[in-house]
């Protein structure tokens, strides 16, 4: 396969976008050899439900940023849970298990955050939420992990039988009757892909988020 900025370089605009929303859907697929941990992370500072996003290091995650019609900082969320003491994130990406299989799955913070996988990310709370309701959104999203729900290629944001990051924060919410993003859609008018998509730059610009770190 010919590299992502070759062919950006060297294919016409509507080429151009669609090898980009391609390229957005792979998401994130970095990988994790020789990455770092970040031990300056407060992840003390966490609390059950905070969303945590990341921008990516490699060209998919490029894309994302350029498809993106406000060109957003991030370009992949989780939502943050603290299990037996240490903090960890549940969502929803492909191409990172082990047999092939996409679902939503739950790894530790330090993980999500490795060098490899990400070159800036932040941790969100939602702003008159108490921590009971938002343990119960992370809860929520935790059993998805658990039930085996798989990764929405397919992007349809309004089918909650699959999950995209954007898709898994906002039903895990929904269970607890808070709206974050439905107002937040971005239109996608390509050859191959027609509908809506929420990307993680237009969850983290909610109104009701404040930022609890970043980097």
């Amino acid at each position: 396969m010919w590299p992502v900025a070759w062919l950006t370089r060297n294919a016409k605009p509507l080429t151009v976008a669609l090898l980009c929303f391609v390229a957005m859907l792979s998401c994130m697929r970095d990988r994790d050899s020789g990455g770092k941990v970040r031990t300056e992370l407060p992840l003390h500072l966490l609390r059950d439900g905070d969303l945590l996003l990341r921008c990516g290091v490699g060209a998919s995650s490029q894309a994302v940023i350029e498809i993106d019609k406000n060109k957003g900082m991030y370009t992949h969320i989780g939502i943050a849970i603290s299990e037996n003491g240490t903090w960890k994130v549940v969502h929803a990406v492909p191409g990172e298990s082990a047999n092939g299989i996409d679902l939503v799955k739950v790894e530790p913070v330090d993980t999500f955050f490795l060098t490899t996988r990400a070159t800036r990310g932040a941790a969100m709370r939602l702003q008159h939420c108490d921590s009971a309701t938002a343990h119960r959104a992370a809860m929520w999203a935790r059993d998805c992990a658990r039930r085996g729900v798989p990764f929405d290629d397919r992007y349809n944001w309004h089918d909650r039988s699959r999950l995209y990051c954007t898709e898994l924060v906002q039903a895990a919410y929904e269970s607890v009757g808070i709206d974050l993003a439905s107002d937040k859609c971005s239109t996608i008018d390509l050859p191959l892909f027609k509908g809506e998509v929420v990307f993680p730059s237009d969850m983290a610009r909610c109104d009701s988020l404040m930022e609890i770190f970043r980097f």
